[in-house]
């Protein structure tokens, strides 16, 4: 049960953070000399609500914890380090660098922010995930 609760908590404290870059209009992003969009397509894919992929718990917790990363890493990229087409939607990865607590203890972990494209070429973040 306290495992669900501090889902839910980070789950609120994500959303507080990613409701103010919607509110912003966006993030700059000087990779694509425009701004990523912030859209309620991101949060649906980060907290698993849609698609045919369900996301278990410990992979949504995670997620939400490394959410106050993505403004960081999307303000920082000069460099597009990915660029991939699949079924008429362009996917662009960001990637970073950065420190990351978990269990207490601070690691350099890298992130990787996911933008997808748009019919009007608008820039809208998807998803973020790191790897270990």
């Amino acid at each position: 049960m306290t495992k669900f609760i501090s889902i839910k908590r980070a789950q609120n404290e994500a959303w507080k953070i990613y409701d103010s870059w919607r509110k912003e209009g966006g993030i700059n992003c000087p990779a694509f000399k425009t701004k990523v969009q912030i859209s309620l397509l991101g949060w649906r894919h980060l907290i698993g609500a849609t698609g045919n992929k369900k996301r278990i718990s410990d992979d949504v917790y995670r997620r939400l914890k490394l959410l106050p990363h993505v403004k960081t890493i999307i303000e920082n990229s000069k460099l597009i380090q990915n660029i991939k087409k699949k079924k008429h939607q362009t996917y662009y990865a960001l990637e970073g660098m950065l420190e990351v607590e978990e269990n207490n203890r601070k690691a350099l972990r890298k992130i990787r922010v996911i933008i997808i494209e748009d019919f009007k070429k608008n820039k809208i973040f998807l998803s973020e995930m790191d790897k270990k």
